[in-house]
């Protein structure tokens, strides 16, 4: 396994530890009728974050290198898209042409 899908692994793991966490103290919670007062534990929390940061820099890292961009005297449109599309009439000219009648 490569350090990228460790990293996106464990924290997978811990975004959903930190799920069934939350899920068991709202549960806890609920049987005291303390439901809104309370609010997630910080241990949760910061599991939580953590576990983005992990997934977050496991993905950023399976990226690889970036590529070079083309400057645009390399750039040139193929040879079957043509400039068909800036002729065209629609209704525009029809309306303006019976009002000024």
């Amino acid at each position: 396994m490569s350090a990228s899908s460790i990293f996106t692994f464990t924290g997978l793991l811990l975004v959903l530890h930190s799920a069934i966490s939350c899920l068991h103290f709202r549960g806890l919670v609920a049987d005291l009728d303390l439901v809104e007062t309370i609010p997630t534990p910080l241990d949760v929390q910061v599991e939580v974050l953590l576990g983005f940061l992990l997934c977050l820099t496991g993905q950023l890292i399976s990226v690889g290198p970036l590529r070079n961009i083309k400057t645009a005297a390399s750039v040139t449109a193929p040879i079957y898209i043509t400039r068909d599309f800036d002729t065209y009439r629609h209704r525009g000219t029809a309306l303006r042409t019976t009002n000024t009648g």
